[in-house]
Formats: structure tokens, sequence, C-alpha cells
């Protein structure tokens, strides 16, 4: 026997979140990151990073950046090797935005 559900009636209604204050957009990016700890870098940007890495003939896993701080700091690391002045600029951006979330990498080679 198949017993029909009622639809909730603001299920498909677009309007229905016109209560969301749109200056809470964005807010809470970079603090909640896996197990409840601040990640303190987006994947979005982590994204960019690898595809700059990529540029230069090196693979990154920018999801694996979020959770291994050893892999993170070594892919930062090796980004300010590099002669690619953007990639070095978003490696220490990077670096800036993990150390504001609490995750001090102790980067070697920056020399701030």
């Amino acid at each position: 026997m198949v017993h029909l559900l009622p639809s909730a009636p603001y299920a498909h209604d677009v309007a229905g979140a016109a209560w969301f204050d749109e200056r809470l957009d964005g807010l809470f990016d970079g603090l909640a990151g896996l197990g409840g700890l601040s990640t303190g870098a987006r994947l979005d940007d982590l994204q960019r990073f690898a595809r700059l890495m990529q540029t230069q003939g090196q693979g990154v896993e920018a999801t694996r950046m979020l959770y291994d701080m050893p892999y993170a700091r070594a892919a930062l690391d090796e980004a300010l090797l590099t002669p690619c002045a953007p990639l070095q600029q978003m490696a220490h951006r990077l670096n800036d935005q993990y150390e504001r979330a609490g995750q001090w990498l102790g980067l070697g080679v920056f020399t701030a």
C-alpha cells in the first residue's frame, strides 16, 4: 500500500527564503571546517591554488589541504619556490588565512 505524503506548501516557493538577510551571506566562510574545526582556507581558494600549481607542473590535492596540515605546508612551501608571482602571492594569502584560523603551519620559506 502506498501512502501519499502531503507536500509542504513552501517546498517550491522561491520567495520562501525572503527571511534570509543577505548581509549574512559569507559571514561564516572559512570558520566551519571538518570536524567542527576551522580550516582557515576556503575550498574554492584552494582549488584556484591547485590550478596555479598545475601551471608550474606540480599537482596538488585541494581537498586534502583542508585537513592535512603537513601536506598544506609542503604545498605552500613548494609554491613559494616557483618563479610564478601570482602563485607566491596566493601562497602567502593562504598561509595568512590558515594562521588567522589558528592553523599555524610554520612554513619554512616564508620570510614575512
